[in-house]
């Protein structure tokens, strides 16, 4: 079983990645560090639930695409995800377990294991469900990080719930949404991150 380095430093050292630098204060009405200022909302025209035509119609202040017919309002709300971070320590050195894109977006690139929740499952089963798609391994635990939007993803306003992992199983492989898994240095990123 791996287990990443003592919780006292698990913490501190994710802090330490390059990417992590200035994402632990958020200010209210700054743009997202990408510069992306506000998200794209998707259109609804026919109700989801008997098929009428949606009409703009005020709820709480707010003009929603609602259903005449039987009452369904369609809210705009962000997607959730999870994204968890594996670290281990070998021969002194700490590293981050990071997969190979196999699909757009960002096809070929690095990236943290991440994936969307399914309806009604729990974040950090939904976390264990994608380590184990994406890179095989077994998760037990882990600890919440942070709560972030993210704007990268073309698809959808989503909102990211990172993990740090505390205990896994098995050997990493590559495989659901990875080409290629790979550990690399803390202090040493991926040129195509």
């Amino acid at each position: 079983m791996g287990t990443e380095p003592p919780r006292s430093r698990a913490k501190e050292l994710v802090m330490d990645i390059p990417a992590m630098h200035g994402r632990q204060i958020q200010r209210v009405g700054e743009p997202h560090p990408d510069g992306v200022v506000a998200f794209e909302r998707p259109e609804y025209r026919f109700c989801p639930v008997c098929a009428t035509a949606l009409r703009d119609m005020p709820e709480h202040e707010e003009i929603r695409p609602t259903c005449p017919a039987c009452g369904f309002i369609a809210y705009f709300n962000p997607v959730p995800a999870v994204v968890g971070f594996v670290l281990r320590e070998r021969d002194g050195v700490v590293e981050l377990l990071l997969v190979r894109r196999k699909y757009e977006p960002k096809k070929g690139g690095w990236s943290l294991p991440a994936g969307f929740m399914d309806f009604g499952e729990r974040q950090v089963d939904a976390l264990a469900r994608e380590l184990a798609e994406e890179t095989g391994l077994t998760m037990t635990s882990a600890s919440l990080l942070s709560v972030e939007d993210a704007s990268e993803d073309p698809r959808t306003h989503a909102l990211l719930i990172a993990f740090i992992v505390h205990e896994w199983g098995g050997e990493p492989r590559p495989g659901d949404d990875a080409s290629e898994v790979g550990w690399f240095p803390l202090d040493v990123a991926p040129d195509s991150m």
